[in-house]
């Protein structure tokens, strides 16, 4: 019986499924953070102008850059969940199979 490597089951899924390669989810995820971001600033600089006029503008880009600095480690931490949940899924399943079918054996030893 071959030894499974936690890596190598990574590295067979992304080579069965390329479109599912895990830095890819990252970096959507943070595209759409930053379109979020913008959009915020956007609407909050408007907001701002309709209101105070360019004091206004200045007030509601400051806000939406204090939304981007304390929004992005809640981005960071979703990717990190993601990251380290899927290293935890593997992992489980290999101890999950060698308590179910035995340690596996060496392929020197098998002669």
């Amino acid at each position: 019986m071959k030894r499974v490597n936690p890596s190598d089951l990574q590295e067979t899924e992304n080579a069965e499924n390329p479109k599912h390669h895990p830095w890819r989810r990252y970096l959507r995820f943070l595209k759409w953070y930053g379109i979020g971001v913008v959009v915020v600033a956007i609407v909050l600089a408007t907001l701002g102008y309709s209101g105070a006029g360019w004091e206004g503008v200045k007030n509601g880009l400051t806000w939406a850059g204090l939304f981007a600095l304390f929004g992005l480690p809640v981005a960071g931490f979703f990717i990190s969940i993601s990251f380290w949940s899927g290293y935890a899924n593997r992992w489980g399943e290999y101890n999950y199979k060698k308590e179910l079918e035995g340690e596996p054996k060496n392929s020197k030893e098998d002669y």
